[in-house]
């Protein structure tokens, strides 16, 4: 049976943070899914970060104005193919 799971990050101003998020979810043993940054109109290297990490599985969603955790939750699911 394949499992796709569609993991949403809802983000701001956690760039610091980026890469050993991503680095943690690299090391589980289900591979089979995707990783969207919702970026919550982030004023740091949040953008930046993510852009840079190289994996298909990883996207960035942009949200047009700072909305909060929950607004942000909704556009990563509208995005979501898992």
């Amino acid at each position: 049976m394949n499992i796709f799971l569609s993991i949403i990050i809802p983000c701001f101003n956690c760039g610091k943070l980026m890469s050993r998020c991503i680095e943690s979810l690299q090391r589980q043993t289900c591979q089979d899914f995707e990783v969207i940054f919702v970026d919550d109109y982030s004023t740091d290297k949040t953008i930046e970060v993510v852009e840079s990490i190289e994996d298909k599985r990883v996207r960035l969603v942009k949200s047009p104005e700072n909305g909060g955790a929950c607004k942000a939750r909704n556009i990563g699911i509208e995005n979501a193919k898992g």
